[in-house]
């Protein structure tokens, strides 16, 4: 079992770590983290995602509830247990509130450590024969006649069957996402594995893997997953923002957690209206062929990144997306003309796009006459001009007027004990991710950091020049537990709020 360990003390962090490698019991720890914050941003890069968080309650930035709200939120196969020195039922209770899986109070034994850890291990396995036994007693109903049709007309549509939206809108009414609009196809490929399962258990794991793709990825945006064969899903979703193509690699790590069967995943360019779905899941089959034989590949997700991140005007992400397809595209030996096409058929995909917006694109400059570091200078200066004149950036001073933006609702809001970086990031705009990068690169701090940055100071001057109590002064910083709040104010300044008042000489 894999395991994350998220504990902002280091000595206790690598303790726990011994331990864990110590029990030699199929128990691994991952990687290990210094706070929330840091453990997100590590999960959205993890090639594997672990099969249980062990984190801290108490943290200097991000605490460990607001860690496990997020991983509910974005990656709810994975088990979270909670670890704290403090037995506070307020606590306990919301810990319940977030289905945590154990309240492990410090010190831990190792004996006591290896018990929760197989106990744990023991329910996840339950859980995932649990699910694939549902889902293998599970026959699709026929009596549903709308969804029964909406499958057949689909599968249809995929097999080259259905030549025109014209029969399609026949049955509208049976689809329940709609049928024009920009689409982008799909492949889920269960890989092979060792032992090779037989045909009906192969039939399962697909069937498994449909349910949970529907009710993952399916549950946010408008689409729909089919079984191609006991191996293959295809899919069609309309994207809903800038994340639709993340969620699909996050469902990849997801499905090999929940299912124990790894997966492969490849996505198409958008194309308009269901009817040219065939067409962008074609794509997808080729570039998960292309993989599988190791050839060099088109970055078809990063392009579909760029396009969406560029369609919607969100600027950081898509310069980022851009660099990110450059880099992607010249990685490796494919030799200048495969990356000669690839900056072409980006151009291609970027002008249809503007044309489609309704906007001048700016002229792609000569490519081919040049040396291909020269040429990728020339296409980066290129997108970004694009980005330019898609209107997302309008200033030089954008990402100043972000951090100013957020650093004022931090000074006027940081009481509110309920503020998250999901609420900061709302305040703005912005992807979460994107407005901690920006404001670290302007302030040097994360904006979670910068929050108990601020609260620590007002803190401070409460305790210096006021007779409040701790508990009082806890709430007016954005604390509703003063326990919280003495435990974060002692990892800040190093001493506890009654020591430091006392110290400082102010009143008694």
């Amino acid at each position: 079992m894999n395991i994350l360990v998220v504990e902002d003390e280091q000595a206790i962090r690598k303790g726990i770590e011994r331990a864990i490698v110590q029990l030699n019991d199929g128990f691994r720890v991952l990687s290990t983290a210094d706070d929330g914050e840091t453990a997100l941003q590590w999960l959205e890069t993890a090639k594997v995602l672990p099969d249980l968080i062990i984190t801290d309650i108490y943290m200097q930035f991000m605490d460990g509830i607001e860690l496990i709200e997020q991983v509910n939120r974005r990656y709810p196969g994975i088990p979270c247990a909670i670890l704290s020195g403090h037995e506070d039922f307020r606590l306990a209770q919301k810990a319940i509130d977030l289905k945590v899986y154990r309240y492990i109070t410090k010190p831990v034994q190792p004996a006591e450590l290896h018990g929760i850890l197989c106990a744990i291990r023991e329910d996840i396995m339950k859980a995932r024969l649990r699910f694939a036994s549902q889902q293998h007693a599970g026959k699709p109903s026929r009596a549903n006649t709308e969804s029964y049709v909406r499958e057949k007309l689909l599968s249809d549509l995929l097999e080259g069957k259905l030549l025109s939206m014209a029969e399609l809108k026949e049955n509208a009414d049976c689809f329940n996402f709609p049928l024009d609009g920009e689409y982008f196809g799909g492949v889920v490929r269960l890989k092979k594995s060792e032992p090779e399962l037989s045909q009906r258990d192969l039939l399962l794991y697909c069937t498994g893997t449909k349910h949970l793709f529907s009710e993952t990825v399916l549950g946010d945006v408008k689409g729909f997953v089919l079984i191609k064969d006991e191996r293959t899903l295809v899919f069609g979703i309309q994207p809903a923002d800038s994340n639709s193509c993340d969620s699909i690699q996050n469902f990849a790590l997801l499905a090999d957690k929940v299912l124990g069967i790894p997966v492969a995943t490849a996505v198409g360019t958008v194309v308009r209206g269901i009817v040219r779905i065939p067409q962008s899941v074609s794509q997808a089959y080729d570039l998960l062929e292309a993989h599988s034989l190791g050839e060099p590949s088109y970055p078809l997700e990063e392009e579909q990144k760029f396009r969406m991140a560029l369609g919607t005007g969100r600027t950081e992400e898509a310069l980022l997306s851009a660099r990110q397809f450059l880099r992607m595209l010249m990685a490796g030996n494919a030799g200048d003309a495969h990356a000669l096409q690839g900056f072409y058929k980006l151009a291609v995909s970027v002008e249809k796009l503007f044309q489609e917006l309704g906007l001048q694109c700016p002229a792609l400059p000569q490519l081919h006459r040049h040396s291909m570091a020269v040429a990728a200078k020339r296409m980066q200066r290129w997108l970004e001009a694009c980005v330019i004149s898609r209107g997302t950036v309008t200033k030089t001073g954008a990402a100043s007027d972000v951090v100013e933006k957020v650093a004022a609702y931090i000074e006027q809001h940081y009481h509110d004990y309920s503020l998250t970086l999901q609420s900061l990031a709302d305040v703005v705009s912005l992807h979460p991710n994107y407005l901690t990068q920006t404001f670290r690169k302007q302030t040097g701090f994360s904006c979670m950091q910068y929050l108990a940055k601020t609260r620590m100071e007002k803190a401070k001057q409460l305790l210096n020049n006021t007779d409040l109590k701790i508990s009082e002064i806890a709430e007016k910083v954005g604390y509703e537990n003063p326990l919280y709040f003495s435990s974060y104010f002692k990892k800040w300044v190093g001493k506890n709020p009654s020591d430091y008042k006392e110290e400082s000489g102010s009143y008694a």
